[in-house]
C-alpha cells in the first residue's frame, strides 16, 4: 500500500514502477501562511475564501482560524524543485495584494511568516489539473498506490479508504 505522500514515486521505484513512465510524476507545490497579529488578529471568526478564479494552482489565500481565537491566513500556492519548509517573507508583497481584496481592514504590517506546506501535485507547471491517482498496478501484483493526493485528500480520507477497501477486496476475490 502505497500512501507517501511526497515519497510516493521513490516507494513505486523500491516496487519497480517506474513513476515518470506511468505519467505518475510527483511535482511540489508548496504553499505558504501568514499569520495575522495585533489587534486584527480577532478581526475574523469564521473562515473566509476568495471568489474562484481560473488557472489557480488551489483555491486560493484564505482565512485559517487557530484555537487561541486568532487566525493566519493561507496557503499560497507554487511549485518548487526541493522541499523546504522556511516561509519566505520576500513573497509578503504579493501575498498581501492577494488577499487586500477581501480583507481591506488588513495591511502588509498585519501579516507575519507562520509555517508551510508541500503539496504532491500530478500536474507540473502550465499543465492541466489532475486528479488523484489511486489503482491497484497490474505490473506489481499486491501494490496498491495512491498519488498526488493533495487538497482535498484529508477531507476526502473516508471516502478514499472505502474506495481503496474495495480495490483489494476486489484483488484478493
Amino acid at each position: 500500500m502505497n500512501s507517501a505522500g511526497l515519497g510516493a514515486t521513490n516507494v513505486m521505484a523500491m516496487a519497480g514502477l517506474d513513476a515518470g513512465a506511468m505519467g505518475l510524476a510527483v511535482h511540489l507545490c508548496k504553499g505558504e501562511y501568514f499569520a495575522v497579529g495585533g489587534a486584527k488578529r480577532r478581526e475574523i471568526g469564521r473562515l473566509v475564501y476568495p471568489v474562484p478564479r481560473e488557472n489557480l494552482l488551489s483555491l486560493g489565500v484564505h482565512t485559517v482560524l487557530g484555537l487561541d481565537g486568532g487566525f493566519k491566513l493561507g496557503p499560497s500556492a507554487f511549485y518548487v524543485d526541493e522541499i523546504d519548509y522556511g516561509v519566505d517573507e520576500a513573497n509578503l508583497p504579493a501575498f498581501y495584494e492577494d488577499v487586500k481584496p477581501y480583507l481591506p481592514f488588513l495591511e502588509p504590517e498585519d501579516l507575519t511568516p507562520d509555517m508551510s506546506g508541500i503539496r504532491p501535485k500530478l500536474s507540473g507547471p502550465g499543465e492541466s489539473a489532475r486528479d488523484f491517482h489511486i489503482a491497484h498496478e497490474p505490473e506489481a501484483p499486491g501494490f496498491f498506490n495512491l498519488v498526488g493526493i493533495d487538497s482535498p485528500g484529508l477531507t476526502a480520507a473516508p471516502a478514499i479508504g472505502e474506495h481503496v477497501a474495495g480495490l483489494v477486496a476486489t484483488y484478493l476475490g
